[in-house]
């Protein structure tokens, strides 16, 4: 009984013990980071290169770290890396640009230890202060206008992001002038830049000067001032010519069709400009004799052209003649000799598909020396309906002003479809014209011509 009594009191002493056993030990957050710190603050953006700012912070031993930005927008920015130097001296670098958002930035830092962490933050200012260099380019054309015309101002605003120049979009211009004589430049009208920083205005021209565009700047983008370029404003009345007369072919048979082809031009030797919905008149004057007479007339198209087509009769001269208008001088053009001679009796041929060049152009027009120039078109077939002929050689021709005498530039194929295109450098106006010599199977055909002038 009394062993049994022991064994009572030995089990409810345990059972005591267990009760009053101390707690586990709980985990203890680590100290927060210390030491925060941002070089330069504030961080002043001034170039397109931007600014390299360093932060630090230090962390109690035993403890590791890591950070982050918060931009002025709330946005999380993190760092590419962290060094660690010594006791828990954490290293990190940035380079703020232009992007960048400007205002209150945050540095966090955050003290990690046995699973548990604690944040610390500073506040910084950022501020972008970048002044663009800016620049205009600039041109008034036509160089020569009548009174009361219209000159043509545009040109492209940009500024200079690092090593390249970009379009400086949604940016007022003025345009400024100063007539000959006068003191200063006046503002004639504003325009806004497109997404490309390119501008276009159209104005009336009174009086010879010259004319600029203008850029005030704003916060952050220099002012600019294009170079002056000169227009002159010419009097009343206007000279003509009458440039690219052609007769053709040369020699014609008796009773075969002469072609006959020319642009009518007014202006002066600088500036010309196709004169359309004028009368030119067709004269010709025979081999032994002494007067021109009258043939036939044509109208201007829109870029000056007129074309008539006569039945050859007697080997003589050809020329055009424009009476000129209000405003506008007449003139002739130069005369071009065309032999005729007698038809021959008819040969019996295998009968060959006709061919025929459309939608020939020759531009762009006007073009500056130098520049390229483009040729495009199609050579059709007759085969029950006009289709392209493929896989052939056609030529680029050449006559230059004042000439009676084609010049063979270039020669290119057809693609299956028909169509051609190539292209030459523009030294000289003057008309072209695409040929196709022809083969067993198909006739030679003729393009349109095109005048183009080429200005320096």
């Amino acid at each position: 009984m009394f062993k049994r009594i022991h064994a009572v009191v030995a089990a409810a002493a345990m059972a005591g013990a267990m009760l009053i056993a101390p707690p586990a030990a709980a985990t203890t957050a680590p100290p927060a980071p210390d030491g925060l710190a941002v070089s330069p603050n504030p961080v002043i953006v001034s170039t397109d290169a931007g600014t390299a700012a360093t932060f630090t912070f230090t962390t109690a031993a035993g403890t590791s770290g890591s950070a982050r930005l918060v931009d002025a927008g709330g946005d999380t920015v993190n760092f590419g890396s962290i060094s660690v130097t010594g006791a828990g001296v954490y290293t990190a670098k940035r380079t703020f640009t232009p992007a960048d958002r400007p205002g209150t930035w945050k540095l966090v830092a955050t003290a990690i230890k046995d699973g548990e962490s604690v944040e610390a933050d500073l506040s910084f200012q950022v501020q972008v202060k970048v002044q663009r260099a800016t620049s205009l380019d600039f041109d008034a054309s036509p160089d020569v206008v009548g009174r009361g015309d219209r000159v043509h101002l545009r040109g492209t605003l940009k500024y200079r992001q690092g090593p390249a120049w970009k379009g400086y979009g949604g940016q007022q211009v003025d345009l400024a002038f100063k007539p000959f004589g006068g003191g200063s430049y006046g503002k004639v009208g504003t325009v806004t830049t497109d997404s490309s920083g390119r501008f276009w205005i159209t104005e009336r021209a009174w009086r010879s000067g010259w004319w600029r565009a203008e850029f005030a700047g704003t916060s952050d983008a220099d002012a600019a001032v294009s170079d002056s370029d000169r227009v002159d404003v010419r009097t009343s009345v206007r000279d003509s010519r009458i440039t690219g007369f052609d007769a053709s072919p040369e020699p014609v048979v008796d009773g075969g069709t002469l072609r006959l082809r020319g642009t009518l031009q007014v202006g002066d030797r600088w500036n010309r400009d196709g004169h359309r919905g004028q009368l030119v008149k067709i004269m010709f004057r025979p081999d032994r004799g002494y007067g021109w007479r009258y043939v036939t007339s044509d109208r201007t198209d829109h870029r000056g052209r007129f074309q008539a087509d006569v039945t050859a009769t007697a080997s003589g001269w050809w020329r055009a003649e424009y009476a000129g208008a209000k405003g506008v001088r007449g003139s002739v053009s130069q005369a071009d000799h065309v032999r005729v001679r007698a038809s021959e009796p008819p040969v019996v041929v295998i009968p060959r598909s006709a061919t025929r060049i459309v939608k020939f152009n020759a531009g762009p027009e006007p073009v500056k020396r130098g520049r390229t120039m483009y040729f495009r078109g199609t050579l059709q077939i007759w085969e029950r309906g006009w289709v392209g002929f493929g896989h052939q050689k056609v030529t680029v021709q050449f006559k230059k002003a004042g000439s009676h005498h084609w010049k063979s530039v270039k020669s290119t194929r057809t693609n299956g479809s028909g169509k051609f295109y190539t292209k030459t450098k523009a030294s000289l106006a003057g008309t072209w014209r695409v040929v196709f010599s022809g083969n067993d199977e198909a006739k030679r055909s003729y393009s349109h011509r095109d005048y183009v002038w080429v200005r320096r």
